[in-house]
C-alpha cells in the first residue's frame, strides 16, 4: 500500500475536524464550551473516516456482493452493447472482485484516534462544570 492512503485519511479527518470548528464559529464559543465543540468535531471525523473504513472492510469481506451484482445486471440491461455482458454469473463476479482487495486499516486507526480524542475532550468538558 502506498503511504499516500495513510496520509489522505488523516488529512480528510483533519479537514472535517476543522470544518466543524469553523461551521460552529469556534472563535466565539466561551471557554467551557470549547471542549464540547472539540469533542463534536472529533466524533464527526471519527464517524466519517472510521465509518467509511468499516463499510469498505465489510464490502471487501463480501457483505454487499449480491446487491452490487444485482445492480450490475440492471445497468447491463441499459447499456448499448447488451450482448457483451461484464460477468456471466455471480461466481465469475465474485472471482473478479476477490482480486481487488483494498487495505482499510489506516482508516480504522484514524477513526479510533479521533474517537479517543472525542472521548477525552468530552470528559474534560463534563469535569469543567
Amino acid at each position: 500500500m502506498k503511504s499516500t492512503g495513510k496520509w489522505a485519511s488523516l488529512c480528510v479527518g483533519l479537514l472535517i475536524f476543522l470544518g466543524v470548528l469553523v461551521a460552529n464559529s469556534f472563535w466565539t464559543v466561551k471557554r467551557p464550551d470549547i471542549f464540547r465543540l472539540l469533542s463534536d468535531a472529533c466524533i464527526t471525523s471519527a464517524a466519517v473516516v472510521g465509518g467509511s473504513g468499516v463499510l469498505i472492510f465489510a464490502s471487501s469481506m463480501g457483505t454487499f456482493d449480491m446487491l452490487a451484482y444485482g445492480f450490475i445486471l440492471i445497468f447491463d440491461r441499459f447499456r448499448y452493447n447488451t450482448r457483451k455482458q461484464q460477468y456471466r454469473d455471480f461466481y465469475e463476479y465474485k472471482q473478479a472482485k476477490g482480486e481487488r482487495q483494498r487495505p482499510v486499516a489506516h482508516m480504522l486507526i484514524v477513526g479510533i484516534v479521533f474517537f479517543l480524542f472525542s472521548w477525552i475532550f468530552s470528559f474534560i468538558w463534563q469535569k469543567s462544570f
